[in-house]
């Protein structure tokens, strides 16, 4: 398996120490990161400047990550550009999140739905016309219609190519078991994003995730929390699955994010 993590999160560390993004980056290939997994927005606002320190510092990309809003925009075309991106820096796959439901538009709800997967089989189709996967996650928030097991998999069923960017913490959101959800994405897995919990807050400006019953999980370094990672590792094991395990620390105190992400890519070096 191949140790990753997510830009965004090493951003946002490295600004809040007044760190330069390259060093940061070096510190994290010290501790273990092999590849650099990119969101869309980092493309936009760095453009070339950013490939070209991945570039410098011999750091392929394991995949984008970028969000959409094709539940009121399925027209928007702009997967296009977003999968170029992924031709232009050499990743072999990227994850859509295809939109949110808000509380006010439920009775829009099947119609949005619809509209998801209306674009999403448009990007199926691109993303194969360039020999890109296109993937969806298990997202944590319950204005997503595919933040739980049931929810995720429907768009799996209605879009044929559609593959899983399974994220080990998301199913927190309805206190379903990530072990168990892991086995009916397995014949879809794309990556994997590696995301520990907490039950205790770390640092004071810690946010948590907040579950639909208003139970909160605070984020943890991965290995560190009460997600089942070990057992997800040793199952990927068993199955022979050797794509990316991708650090990710959304919602951690900036101030200690760079060293939290450090010691999550250093334990998935340590454990895969």
């Amino acid at each position: 398996m191949i140790v990753s993590a997510f830009l965004e999160n090493i951003r946002t560390g490295a600004k809040a120490l007044d760190m330069p993004l390259k060093e940061a980056l070096q510190k994290m290939q010290a501790a273990g990161m092999e590849k650099i997994y990119v969101g869309k927005d980092s493309i936009l606002e760095l453009g070339q400047d950013l490939f070209d320190l991945f570039e410098e510092l011999h750091l392929p990309v394991e995949g984008l990550h970028g969000w959409f809003d094709f539940g009121h925009h399925p027209e928007d075309e702009g997967y296009k550009q977003f999968i170029d991106y992924a031709v232009q820096c050499g990743a072999p796959n990227v994850l859509i999140v295809p939109g949110m439901i808000r509380k006010e538009e439920e009775d829009q709800r099947e119609a949005q739905m619809q509209n998801m997967v209306t674009a999403l089989r448009k990007a199926v189709a691109y993303g194969k016309e360039k020999d890109v996967i296109v993937s969806m996650e298990d997202f944590d928030g319950t204005m997503a219609p595919f933040c739980s097991v049931d929810g995720l998999n429907w768009y799996m069923e209605q879009v044929e190519g559609l593959q899983c960017s399974f994220d080990t913490g998301n199913f927190i959101v309805y206190h379903e078991d990530e072990r168990q959800a892991l086995e009916v994405f397995l014949d879809k897995l794309c990556t994997m994003h590696v995301k520990d919990r907490s039950r205790e807050q770390r640092h004071a400006g810690d946010h948590p995730c907040v579950c639909a019953d208003g139970d909160k999980f605070y984020p943890s370094p991965v290995g560190y929390g009460v997600m089942q990672i070990p057992a997800i590792l040793e199952r990927l094991k068993e199955i022979g699955y050797t794509g990316g395990v991708i650090a990710e620390m959304y919602g951690c105190d900036p101030q200690y994010m760079l060293e939290g992400m450090m010691q999550s890519v250093a334990w998935l070096k340590a454990n895969v």
